[in-house]
C-alpha cells in the first residue's frame, strides 16, 4: 500500500497469437513486443530530491517473447525465448506428455544467470514476503535483502499485489538485474526442472526434481557446481470429499527460482533448492473439511535445519473456515494464522454480499495489540457495481484503531482508496485505476490500459503517472 514509486511509465504490447495446422504436427504459439518508455529527470526542484522540474531525457527498454507448442501424438514440445537489446536474454524448451496413468513435464533452461528466493514470513503477523539466498553471477543485496530477512519490496515487485503496475515492476527488475552484471555472460543451462505424477487408485503421487547450477554465468574456467532439490507429494481423498496433501521437501525449500530479469515467463515456482541434500521441510494439507455447514481448509508446515519457534520444527499453521448463509446470499470466511508455538499471530475476517449488479466486500484485519489480544486495525471495504458493458469498484482501507493512526498514516481516518473503472466497447477495452491517500484527495498515482483487437493481434498501451511528475 505504500508505494515508491516511478513517475510514468508508458508500455506499448503488441501480442500476435498465431496458430497453423499442418499435416504431421498442429502448432500453436505467440509473440509479444514490450516496448517501456521512463522519463528520465535531471532538474529536481531545489529543496526537493523527489519533486522533477523538467523532464529532460528518456530511458527505453525493448523486450520481445517468443512462445512456440508443438504437438506430436499426445507430446507437447515448448519453446519459450526471450529478446532484449542485448539479443537472446534466455531460452527454455520443455517436454510434457502424459502416458497412461503417467504425467510427466521436463524443462531446459539456458540463462546467463540464476536466482534463488525463499518464501519466508514476518515475525509480526506471519505474512508472506521474499528474500534472495543466492544469485549468480552477480549480487543482487543490496537492493534486495539477504534470507533471512522478509524483503517486502521483492515480493511486491514479483507479485501483482496491485503496489508496483506490471511495466513499472519489469523496468524496475530490469534495471537492478542489468546492473548487478547479471545478464551479460553468455548463455548456459543453468536449470533443470523434472516434474512426475501418477494416479493410481485415486491416490496421486508426485515428485519434482529441481537442479540448479550454482555457478551459472561464471567464466568457463570456474567447474560446474550443480544442486538438487527433491519435493515428494502425496494426495488423496476420503469417502466423505475431505482432501488430505503431504509434501516432503529434500535438499528444497518453499520459493522460487528465476533467470534473466526475472519477468513472469523467466520463474518456476516450484520451490527452491537448497545445496546438501538434507530434509528441509515438511507440509500438511486439509482441505474441504465440512462439519455444520462450515468448511474449513488447514495447513500446517515444519522446518528442519533451521531455527524455528517450535523444538519438533513446527513453523506455521493456517486455518480457513468459510461459511456461506443461503437465504440473504451471505459468504463469511476466516483466516487464523499461527506460528510455530500455536500463537495466533494475525487474522482476517472476509463477509461478502452480492444483489444483483452490486456486491460488497468487507474485510476486517485484526493486529495483536501490545495488550496481546487481537484489535481490528484495518478494515477493507470492496465495493462493486457491475452494469452492463462497465465494472466500477471502490477498495476503502479504513484505519479503525490507534496502531496505523499513531503512525501517521491515515488522512481522516483512511489509510487508502483505490478507484477502478473497467469498461469494454466491441473490441476495445479500458481499465483505470486511481489510488488515493484519502478519501477523495491525496492523489498518489494513476494507471491507464487500454487494450484493443485487430484480426489475431492484440494491442495494449499503459500510462503510469505518479505524483513527482505531476507536480
Amino acid at each position: 500500500m505504500f508505494r515508491k514509486l516511478l513517475g510514468l511509465a508508458l508500455v506499448a504490447v503488441l501480442a500476435g497469437a498465431f496458430s497453423t495446422v499442418a499435416n504431421a504436427a498442429p502448432v500453436a504459439g505467440s509473440f509479444t513486443v514490450d516496448i517501456v518508455i521512463e522519463p528520465q529527470c535531471k532538474n529536481l526542484i531545489p529543496g526537493n530530491n523527489t519533486a522533477c522540474d523538467k523532464i529532460d531525457d528518456t530511458f527505453v527498454k525493448f523486450e520481445a517473447d517468443l512462445i512456440l507448442t508443438l504437438s506430436v501424438s499426445g507430446l507437447d514440445i515448448s519453446s519459450t525465448t526471450i529478446f532484449t537489446f542485448k539479443g537472446v536474454e534466455s531460452q527454455a524448451f520443455t517436454i510434457a506428455g502424459t502416458v497412461g496413468a503417467l504425467t510427466f513435464k521436463d524443462t531446459f533452461v539456458f540463462a546467463s544467470d540464476l536466482v534463488e528466493i525463499e518464501r519466508v514470513r514476518t515475525t509480526g503477523t506471519l505474512s508472506t514476503r521474499y528474500c534472495v539466498n543466492f544469485s549468480t553471477p552477480g549480487d543482487l543485496t543490496p537492493p534486495f535483502l539477504d534470507c533471512p530477512t522478509p524483503d517486502a519490496f521483492l515480493f511486491f515487485l514479483l507479485e501483482d499485489a496491485g503496489v508496483f503496475h506490471p511495466a513499472v515492476a519489469n523496468l524496475i527488475l530490469a534495471d537492478i538485474f542489468d546492473g548487478a552484471g547479471m545478464l551479460d555472460a553468455p548463455l548456459a543451462l543453468c536449470k533443470k526442472i523434472v516434474d512426475l505424477s501418477i494416479n493410481i487408485a485415486g491416490l496421486t503421487i508426485g515428485t519434482r526434481a529441481l537442479f540448479a547450477q550454482f555457478t551459472c554465468g561464471k567464466a568457463s574456467t570456474v567447474p560446474a557446481n550443480w544442486q538438487t532439490g527433491v519435493v515428494l507429494a502425496l494426495e488423496g481423498q476420503t469417502v466423505s470429499g475431505i482432501t488430505l496433501r503431504s509434501e516432503t521437501w529434500i535438499g528444497a525449500r518453499q520459493g522460487l527460482e528465476c533467470w534473466g530479469e526475472c519477468k513472469p515467463a523467466e520463474r518456476n515456482y516450484g520451490g527452491k533448492v537448497v545445496p546438501g541434500f538434507a530434509s528441509q521441510e515438511e507440509k500438511l494439507f486439509i482441505r474441504n473439511l465440512v462439519f455444520a455447514g462450515i468448511t474449513t481448509n488447514i495447513r500446517i508446515e515444519w522446518k528442519f535445519g533451521q531455527a524455528v519457534a517450535a523444538a519438533n520444527g513446527l513453523s506455521y499453521v493456517e486455518v480457513n473456515t468459510r461459511y456461506r448463509l443461503q437465504p440473504f446470499g451471505l459468504t463469511i470466511s476466516n483466516t487464523l494464522r499461527m506460528n510455530g508455538n500455536l500463537d495466533p499471530r494475525f487474522d482476517f475476517l472476509i463477509t461478502s454480499y452480492k444483489y444483483g449488479d452490486m456486491s460488497v466486500t468487507a474485510i476486517f484485519i485484526f493486529y495483536l495489540a501490545s495488550t496481546n489480544t487481537f484489535e481490528a486495525q484495518l478494515g477493507e471495504f470492496v465495493t462493486e457495481f457491475d452494469p452492463p458493458g462497465a465494472t466500477i469498484t471502490s477498495d476503502l482501507t479504513l484505519c479503525t484503531e490507534r496502531l496505523f493512526i499513531s503512525l501517521g498514516a491515515c488522512t481522516a481516518g483512511v489509510l487508502e482508496h483505490d478507484i477502478s473503472v473497467s469498461a469494454a466497447v466491441g473490441s476495445l477495452t479500458f481499465d483505470l485505476t486511481m489510488f488515493l491517500s484519502g478519501l477523495f484527495s491525496g492523489f498518489n498515482e494513476l494507471w491507464v490500459d487500454i487494450g484493443w483487437k485487430v484480426g489475431s493481434v492484440n494491442f495494449k498501451t499503459s500510462l503510469v503517472v505518479a505524483t513527482d511528475f505531476v507536480e
